[in-house]
């Protein structure tokens, strides 16, 4: 009976409209979160292995972005940075603002990471002559990876649902698109739940490939070894 209220022909019209819109905030927030990676990665092994006043820096950054709504970060770059001098358009404004946020977080999740590995293994390679950097890349990371990937993968999907945000600065983004098509056919329903179900669409996929990912990578005959020993067996290899 619900099916039969609603407008199927409506709702087959604009499903190009939402397919674009759903590709802009896949774009975005794929940049966002991979640009948050980048900074995030080295933050958060600078928040473990860094020095005091290093670490005080980046705690400061994380409280920050963790303390200020997402909404806010947007209005400030869009808004506020022209005043000095900075001016980006509606896409990269919600890149920047995305980005920020995604590693305020993902700094927390490579620390939580790197500090969930045995110490003893930062202790022993330190104690054979390796120095932090290469203790951090070879030995640290390599294990972190396996059990930040659920972390990451929730914090895109967060990504993902915070890009509707962008609508305010008339990025044409999923939830924007959606707005429009609701305000210019007076039909909300239709339109809400062609938006949801494409939300659904993308997250359920991103959990799907994080889920694959997982079990290719870490699976044995993936990284069947890891931490010290594998370290040292590669040297004896070479």
């Amino acid at each position: 009976m619900v099916l039969i209220a609603l407008d199927l022909k409506f709702m087959w019209q604009i499903v190009p409209d939402i397919l674009q819109a759903s590709l802009i905030t896949i774009e975005i927030s794929t940049l966002a979160v991979l640009f948050g990676i980048v900074t995030g990665l080295p933050l958060g092994g600078l928040r473990v292995l860094g020095s005091p006043f290093i670490k005080v820096m980046i705690q400061g950054f994380v409280d920050f972005v963790r303390g200020v709504p997402p909404l806010l970060h947007i209005a400030f770059i869009y808004f506020a940075l022209p005043n000095f001098g900075i001016r980006l358009d509606e896409f990269w404004t919600g890149v920047v603002a995305l980005t920020i946020i995604a590693a305020g977080y993902e700094v927390e999740i490579v620390r939580a990471a790197i500090e969930s590995i045995d110490r003893g293994q930062s202790e022993a390679a330190l104690s054979i002559g390796m120095d932090q950097r290469t203790t951090l890349t070879q030995i640290l990371l390599p294990q972190a990876l396996k059990r930040m990937l659920p972390a990451l993968t929730n914090e895109l999907a967060n990504v993902i649902k915070a890009s509707s945000l962008l609508s305010v600065i008339s990025v044409n983004e999923l939830m924007k698109v959606g707005n429009a098509l609701i305000f210019e056919h007076f039909v909300f329903a239709e339109v809400l739940i062609q938006v949801a179900i494409m939300y659904l669409v993308i997250i359920s996929f991103l959990v799907w490939l994080s889920a694959y990912l997982e079990a290719q990578m870490f699976s044995f005959g993936g990284l069947q070894q890891s931490g010290l020993g594998a370290h040292i067996s590669n040297q004896n290899i070479r």
